[in-house]
Order: structure tokens, then sequence, then C-alpha cells
């Protein structure tokens, strides 16, 4: 286990992180979340203990929290592209986390990413709107 740092006191912070939507920066992200699953099920044999456990499907999801004007460009983008709006558009997004003390530049991409809804809301006193977007996408690399 060679170069394996297992104290590091430097996290990972915001400013740390940029993202990168179908080529270009995205300036207006607000939040980020995306997880991989796999499904799996205990097999069950003799008895009323588990033999095994059973793999199926890997599945990938998210949630990008972006102010209005950046899904007000996405939309612009996918009319551009011939879609009606941006959940006809389908793109890679790369998140980089920039190396700081002893953690190493890590990045990770999310591959065929697709919106699959949009909702825009106020409330009373609001300075901006934010949006979550939530997303599937096909594969998760992390490089």
């Amino acid at each position: 286990m060679a170069n394996v740092v297992f104290f590091d006191s430097k996290e990972c912070e915001w400013a740390d992180m940029s993202v990168i939507f179908s080529g270009a920066p995205l300036i207006k992200v607000r939040g980020l979340k995306y997880k991989a699953s796999k499904a799996k099920q205990l097999l069950h044999g003799a008895g009323d203990e588990p033999i095994s456990i059973q793999s199926g499907n890997r599945t990938y999801e998210g949630q990008i929290k972006v102010l209005k004007g950046a899904l007000d460009d996405m939309n612009i983008a996918a009319v551009a592209a011939g879609g009606e709006d941006v959940l006809d558009m389908q793109f890679d997004i790369v998140i980089t986390y920039k190396p700081a003390a002893s953690r190493p530049l890590q990045t990770d991409v999310l591959r065929g990413v697709q919106i699959k809804d949009f909702e825009k809301g106020w409330e009373q006193g609001a300075k901006n709107m934010d949006i979550t977007l939530p997303v599937i996408f096909l594969k998760l690399e992390s490089l």
C-alpha cells in the first residue's frame, strides 16, 4: 500500500470544484449530487439464513441545482441543436476537484446525462431562482 495517504486534513471545498457541462464551464451551478447504484438482493436456500448476495443492473442518477439563467442557457442550446428544450439534450458532465496539500487531482465524468424534468418556482422575497434538475446518466467514470 505504498503512496496511500491515511491522514490529510485538507478536505475538498466548494471552491475546489469546477463543472463542465456539454463542453462549457457551468458557472451558475449551486449544487450537485450524483450516485451509482447496483441492484442487490439476498438469495435464500435451505434454512432461514441467506446463502449469498445476488447482484443485477447498475443505475446512475443525481441532481444539478442551477440558477434560472443557467436553465435558460441550456434551453437555448437545446433549441439550437434541434430540440424543444433541455429535456431533449444528452451531454456529458465533467466534475474536477483541484489538488490540495497531498490530495491529488480528481475527476468524475458523468457520461450520457439526460435531464428528467424541471420545475420553476418563486417565493416572496427571493433574490434568485434555484432550479433542481434531476438527472440520469449512462456511466460514471472516476479518473
